[in-house]
């Protein structure tokens, strides 16, 4: 059985492209558009990994991230979440980190740094 990711971005593009890098990487992925849609699929489907964007409006602090890594964490404190962000500091990463982040990774990113993320977490499991 493949591992099956939960990719979280506001951004339809986004989720598209990385469900299709996934996909042909060989892992079944579903994609949530909103933290609300994130946590109801997480309650109801068991994922092996969270691919989440640090944010979903215009804000660009990553806070709205930091919270739902939190909630995801509360809830699940084993399921690793790699973030993902344009707007990436290492304040923010180092942050994430802290929060039970497993990677942390800068938007724009190269399919090949992000599948070897993916890997080595899956690997980890």
């Amino acid at each position: 059985m493949t591992a099956m990711v939960l990719i979280i971005d506001d951004d339809q593009s986004v989720t598209a492209s990385l469900a299709l890098m996934l996909k042909q990487a060989g892992y079944r992925s579903k994609s949530a558009y909103s933290p609300k849609e994130a946590l109801e699929k997480l309650d109801k489907e068991k994922f092996e990994l969270v691919l989440q964007d640090m944010n979903f409006s215009r804000e660009t602090t990553g806070q709205e991230g930091l919270e739902l890594l939190e909630e995801i964490k509360t809830r699940q404190p084993s399921l690793p979440v790699i973030l993902i962000t344009a707007w990436g500091s290492i304040s923010l990463a180092v942050k994430g980190m802290k929060a039970g982040a497993t990677d942390f990774i800068t938007k724009p990113w190269t399919n090949q740094q992000l599948l070897l993320s993916v890997r080595t977490v899956l690997g980890l499991i």
